[in-house]
Parts: C-alpha cells; sequence; structure tokens
C-alpha cells in the first residue's frame, strides 16, 4: 500500500509539473494583452505599483478591472513591484486597426488584437518584464489550482487514486485553462480560492468540526471573497457542508446539539472571512453605494436589467461552453465547432453515468454537493449573462472546473469501471485536444507567417518592387468567376526588404469595368501578424486575402485585383514592374456575374417581412459633383404593409454625410406584386471625388425606419447599401 501511494505521488508532481511547464511555455507564446481584458488588469496592478491605490470606478482615465476584488493583483503587485518599468495605470498598447476580421471564424486572419514588436518578447526589454511576472503568478495558481483538485479526489475515492489523477489531468489539459493561467486576470485565483473552498468542505464533512478546520475554512472563504465576487456563492456550500459535519459531529440524534453546534461552525466561519474580506465591501458602499459594486459597474459597462432578457442565456450557451474549453484571445481564435460536440458528448456520456448508482462508487452525498454547488454557481453565471453584454465567458466558471471534471470522472468510471483505462482515456484526449488547440489554431493565429519554401522563391521570373520596402514573388486571383455573396482569394508571396518606423498597410482593391471600386480590403502584411515595423528580412512568406462580394454588388462586371502599400501620413509606396498603374499591381481578374432570379442585380432584403427588395439598377455610376443618377428599384409586397410606406435613397459617405437623396413616397404597395420604383438622385456640386454607396430602405412617420431581418429572425440593420458610385 506504501508503494502504491508513493506512485500516485510521484504522478501527481508530474501532472504539476507538466501544467507548469505548460503554462510557462504559453505564456511565452501568447502575445501580451492578447487575452481577455488582460491589458486592464496590467492597469490595476500598475496602479498599486506606481500609486500604491486601488482604482476607483468611474474615476480612471483609462478602464481598468477596478469593480474586481484585489487578491490577484495584490500577489502580482508584490511579485513585480521591484522591477524598473515606465508602465503606469493608464497605459496603453498600439492598436492592430483591422483586427478581428469575420472574428467568429476559424483561421488566422487578423485575430491579434494589438501590434506587437520584439521589445516585448525575451529578453522582455522596456519594462515589459513586469507585465510577464504577473503571468507567471498566474501559472502558480493554476498548478495549486490541479493539486487542489487531486487533493479533493483523493478524498472522495482513497482507494481510487487513478480516479484523482484523471480528475487533475482533465483540469491541467483544458486548453483554455493553461491559456488563461499563462495571462493576467482573476480567473485562476478564483479558481484556486473555489477549489480550496471545496477541499475544506470535504475534509469537514469526513473529519468533522475542530476549531483549526473552521479557522481555515474562514480564512480560505475570505481569500475567495478577495479573489471575485461571485465566488460568494460558495458561502451556500459552506452551510450545508457544515450542517452535515455538525450531523456527523454529535454523537446522539439530538436536533438541539446539531443546530447549536452548526450555528457556532457558521458564526467561526463567517465572522473570521468577514474580519479578512469585509473592508472591501464596506469601501464597495462607501464609494458606490452598494456592498458589491455592481450597480457602478453596471452602469459603467452598459448593463441592462434581468428582466426580459432571458434570450442572453440562450444566444450565450454555445459560446459559455466552447470558451470553457478553447477559444482564445477576446473568443476571435475558435476551434471548429465539431471538438466542442465531442466534448458535449463526452462530458453528457459521463455525468448520465452517475444516475446509475447501483454501480457507481461515487456516494451519493459527493454528487449531492459537488452538482448543486455547479448547479448554484452556473445559475450566477447565468444571471450576469443577462446583465451584462460580456456574461457568456467560460472562465467565470473555472471555481466549479475541478468539481465538474471529478463528477465527469466519476460518472465514467461507472461506466468503464477501471480507473486506470480512466486515466489512460482522458489523459489521451485531452492531449489530443490540447495538441489540435495550441498548435492547430492557436500558434497560426499569433505567430509571424511561416517562411515560404525556398523552392517558390527561386522560380520566381517575375518580381515587383514596393518602394524599398518589399518585393511582391508571386501573385494570384481565384476564383476566376463569383456571383455576389462569393469571396474572392487573393494569394501574394512576399519578400521584405526593410523594417519601417510606421506600419504600412496592405490595401487590396477590386474595381469593375465601371472603374467603380466594387470591393476594398486593408489589412497589414501577414493578415496582422508582421506589421512592416516587426520585418524579418529576406524571410518570404504567403498571405491569402479575402475579399467579400456584398450580396448587392453590381453585375455584370470585369474587375480587375490590384493591391499596394500606403501609410497615412507618408502615401502609397511606388511600385516598379510589370503589370503597375495608378490604381497599383494588377493581380488579375474576376467576372462577377449576376445571381440567378428575375431581377436585375437579384437580391432578397427582408424588411421586417412586409416588403423585400428584389433588385435594383443603377446608371450611371461614375459620375460628377452637381450631376445626378437614376435608382431603379423593385419591391416584392409579401403581405399587406402597416403602414404607407416611404423610401429613402441616399448617397452617403463613410461619415454618414449625404450628398445626393430623394426620399420620398406615393407608392402603391400592393401585395403579392412586384413594385417598381424609379428615382433620380441629383449629387451636391460639392461632392468630393471618391466611392458612395446608395443607402436605401423604407420609413413612415410613426413606425420609423424598417430593420432588414435574416432568414433565421434576426434584425441586422435599417437599410440596404447598393452602387457603390465613383464620383469622378
Amino acid at each position: 500500500m506504501p508503494t502504491k501511494f508513493n506512485v500516485t505521488r510521484v504522478y501527481c508532481y508530474g501532472i504539476l509539473f507538466l501544467f507548469f511547464g505548460l503554462g510557462f511555455v504559453v505564456s511565452l507564446i501568447s502575445p501580451l494583452f492578447e487575452p481577455p481584458d488582460e491589458i486592464r488588469h496590467y492597469r490595476y496592478i500598475r496602479k498599486l505599483v506606481v500609486e500604491h491605490q486601488l482604482p476607483v470606478q468611474g474615476e480612471e482615465e483609462v478602464r481598468s478591472q477596478s469593480h474586481h476584488p484585489p487578491l490577484y493583483h495584490l500577489l502580482s503587485a508584490l511579485a513585480s513591484f521591484w522591477i524598473p518599468s515606465e508602465h503606469t495605470s493608464t497605459y496603453e498598447h498600439p492598436m492592430n486597426p483591422f483586427w478581428g476580421y469575420r472574428n467568429w471564424e476559424v483561421g488566422v486572419d487578423n485575430k491579434l488584437q494589438y501590434w506587437h514588436t520584439s521589445i516585448e518578447r525575451f529578453p522582455f526589454r522596456a519594462g515589459f518584464l513586469a507585465a510577464m511576472v504577473p503571468r507567471w503568478v498566474n501559472v502558480l495558481l493554476g498548478m495549486l489550482t490541479v493539486g487542489l483538485t487531486y487533493m479533493v479526489g483523493q478524498r472522495i475515492w482513497p482507494q481510487r487514486p487513478a480516479l484523482a489523477l484523471a480528475s487533475a489531468l482533465l483540469v491541467a489539459l483544458n486548453p483554455q485553462f493553461i491559456y488563461l493561467s499563462a495571462a493576467m486576470n482573476n480567473d485562476i485565483v478564483a479558481a484556486a480560492c473555489g477549489t480550496a473552498v471545496l477541499l475544506m468542505c470535504v475534509v469537514m464533512i469526513q473529519e468533522g468540526l475542530s476549531p483549526r478546520r473552521l479557522v481555515i475554512l474562514g480564512l480560505v472563504y475570505g481569500l475567495a471573497l478577495l479573489a471575485k465576487l461571485h465566488l460568494a456563492t460558495f458561502g451556500a456550500l459552506i452551510v450545508v457542508s457544515l450542517a452535515l459535519a455538525a450531523q456527523c459531529s454529535v454523537s446522539q440524534n439530538r436536533h438541539f446539539a446539531i443546530l447549536f453546534r452548526w450555528l457556532q461552525a457558521m458564526l467561526w466561519v463567517f465572522s473570521i472571512a468577514g474580519l479578512l474580506a469585509g473592508w472591501w465591501f464596506v469601501r464597495n458602499w462607501v464609494l458606490y453605494g452598494d456592498l458589491t459594486g455592481m450597480s457602478k459597474l453596471n452602469e459603467l459597462w452598459y448593463g441592462r436589467s434581468a428582466g426580459g432578457s432571458w434570450w442572453a442565456i440562450e444566444q450565450g450557451v454555445p459560446y459559455l461552453w466552447s470558451s470553457l474549453w478553447a477559444r482564445f484571445g477576446y473568443g476571435q481564435i475558435p476551434l471548429p465547432s465539431c471538438i466542442y460536440t465531442i466534448l458535449l458528448l463526452f462530458c453528457g456520456v459521463g455525468l448520465l453515468g452517475l444516475l446509475w448508482t447501483r454501480r457507481s462508487h461515487m456516494p451519493g452525498r459527493w454528487v449531492f454537493l459537488l452538482g448543486g454547488i455547479i448547479l448554484l454557481f452556473t445559475g450566477v453565471v447565468f444571471y450576469y449573462m443577462m446583465i451584462q453584454p460580456a456574461g457568456a465567458m467560460g472562465r467565470f466558471l473555472f471555481p466549479v472546473l475541478p468539481a465538474f471534471a471529478i463528477l465527469v470522472v466519476g460518472g465514467w468510471n461507472t461506466w468503464l469501471r477501471c480507473p486506470r483505462y480512466i486515466l489512460m482515456l482522458i489523459g489521451a484526449g485531452m492531449s489530443a485536444l490540447l495538441v489540435i488547440a495550441v498548435v492547430g489554431y492557436f500558434w497560426p493565429a499569433v505567430r509571424y507567417p511561416a517562411r515560404v519554401a525556398g523552392e517558390l522563391a527561386q522560380s520566381v521570373t517575375t518580381v515587383v518592387q514596393v518602394g524599398d520596402v518589399a518585393r511582391v514573388l508571386a501573385m494570384e486571383v481565384s476564383p476566376a468567376r463569383v456571383q455576389p455573396g462569393d469571396p474572392v482569394w487573393v494569394r501574394v508571396v512576399w519578400e521584405p526588404l526593410r523594417v519601417t518606423a510606421r506600419p504600412y498597410t496592405v490595401y487590396v482593391h477590386l474595381i469593375d469595368d465601371a472603374g467603380v471600386l466594387a470591393v476594398q480590403r486593408d489589412t497589414w502584411p501577414g493578415l496582422g501578424r508582421a506589421p512592416t515595423t516587426f520585418w524579418r528580412e529576406g524571410r518570404v512568406f504567403e498571405d491569402i486575402y479575402r475579399l467579400d462580394l456584398s450580396a448587392s454588388v453590381y453585375t455584370p462586371a470585369q474587375a480587375q485585383v490590384y493591391i499596394g502599400m500606403y501609410e497615412s501620413e507618408w502615401g502609397r509606396l511606388e511600385l516598379s514592374g510589370a503589370r503597375t498603374s495608378e490604381w497599383g499591381l494588377n493581380v488579375g481578374e474576376v467576372a462577377i456575374d449576376p445571381a440567378p432570379g428575375a431581377w436585375p442585380n437579384t437580391q432578397f432584403a427582408n424588411f421586417t417581412d412586409e416588403i423585400a427588395l428584389v433588385g435594383y439598377t443603377l446608371e450611371p455610376r461614375a459620375l460628377q459633383g452637381g450631376e445626378s443618377c437614376t435608382v431603379t428599384l423593385y419591391w416584392q409586397v409579401l403581405v399587406e404593409p402597416r403602414y404607407d410606406y416611404a423610401i429613402f435613397a441616399q448617397v452617403l459617405d463613410t461619415e454618414y454625410n449625404v450628398w445626393g437623396s430623394h426620399d420620398g413616397g406615393g407608392v402603391i404597395w400592393t401585395p403579392g406584386e412586384v413594385v417598381t420604383v424609379t428615382r433620380q438622385i441629383p449629387l451636391r456640386p460639392e461632392t468630393p471625388p471618391g466611392n458612395y454607396p446608395l443607402q436605401v430602405g423604407l420609413f413612415h412617420k410613426e413606425a420609423g425606419r424598417l430593420r432588414v431581418i435574416t432568414s433565421d429572425g434576426r434584425e441586422v440593420d435599417e437599410r440596404v447599401l447598393l452602387g457603390p458610385l465613383r464620383v469622378k
């Protein structure tokens, strides 16, 4: 028996050191401030280090996480105060203006929110070591959480140590838990404190009440309250656990003695926790007139009333689940949806095993205790989802992740009845998930673009020089023919020549045969991962840019694709070589064919299920200020309209300035028919040269503007953009 115990302990230490190694590596490869809210937690820490005071909600020059209790930030400040750094509580990191492009999709396109340079990486110059040390504090706190998970599992299954190891492994190899343990946030210290409270509750039930255990539980719960506000929910777990422990501590079934012992124990625990953490709630009351500070939080962070917000739970649960396992950055680096479905099936099958009580080796009281705190805690998170737009974050469930892992492992033990097989199943499955998530999706989205094979660079015969900054070695457009709504893919192989002082932007333009800019896409090279200020000279890489044709793009058209580089103050870089013009480097040609349908420029813009725009024409599409264009709109009347709607048709710029319009009614809306409406739109003589979309929609003085709804019932806008027009 002692030998087996020692072997188990070695395995546990192995899991802890594995987690530490993984967390440390991820902390190095994860660009600073990309994890959720990391820059705001950093400002909180710097406030403590530089000004030696806590931030106050509403009084900050730039936002920090000032509504949170300070435990993690105090620990990080103590660990990093000795490091020279000029960063203050108002620190701002330069942004990537193109980040988050189609951020719901799997891929690498502009997943980085900030502009990163080499000084942020080892050896962490310009004071950035002060930002790395708080990350390493979290790695240690994550390691503590994994160890506490094992200790809880060992208490529940003293004769089956492999199940305790499997529970710890399910937490330790969770990609999202590793990712956030390698970042600045207070979710990991919340997980550690929540698991510590759970462990002490289990110990109390098993070994009974004692002054020493009550003091420890009170201190741990006090720390939990200083870690994150929603850990107050663990008070319910403490109340139930102390009741069970009091019942076991009294030799006979004397109800008064049990009640007295229970009340006495609660007085000990909550008094000690109050002495440790009560000052935070008093401070909130003094500053905000609210013990929790939530009223001020909702005021500053666009909160809403919980009443009537049940839709937020329905919409948020898929994101909550995916971000519990692996959804990096601010959620813009997801995995394929099938992976989240597999995880749901795996956990669901495991939890179903708990219902087979005759085969389960997990006593019912533990299922009740762990399941109860999970349900209660999830309910609190659901409430937060209802009042806060950013409430659906899986990391908010980290304090009950260990309890969830133990229940899943216990359920699988019912099915397989072999702890070693469960340990191997979870070890292999979670290792595969970690490799897929980090190596397959996270690392490609944040790393510098991979080097293109040398054979490609050597086979290039046509080279276009882009100033003295870069050379284009290869280019390609695909497909050759598209329809409205289709994407166009532009492949460019770059050879960097030198680093620049400010980042140049790559532009990709699709110009149709009327000289109109049909589609525009701007981005930094490397799809945001290789700004020219961070060039690796001579390292050839490939970019694939996506151009999204709108559903209302004008057809038919023969369009040319052009690329180039510019900087907002310095202008465009000069191009030298074949296939260059005033537009830029001609990459290729695309034919835009009409979508199938009976009307010109067929589409279906559904205005509140009453009237739909099904087509249009616009002539001329290139004109000068003071001239007029003619738009013909085809409207399908779906039902009897509620009002006699008028049509607005306006030429506007990106600042919503109107340069020409024709608004008015007089249309007879006959249900079941397609109504043709033609309008002349004169442009103002002073209209500057450029490309201008034509916005079209329906309105009534009582109903306001009608909104466009999608096929699944979502409201997306109150207008449709057509054209555009080119003002010469």
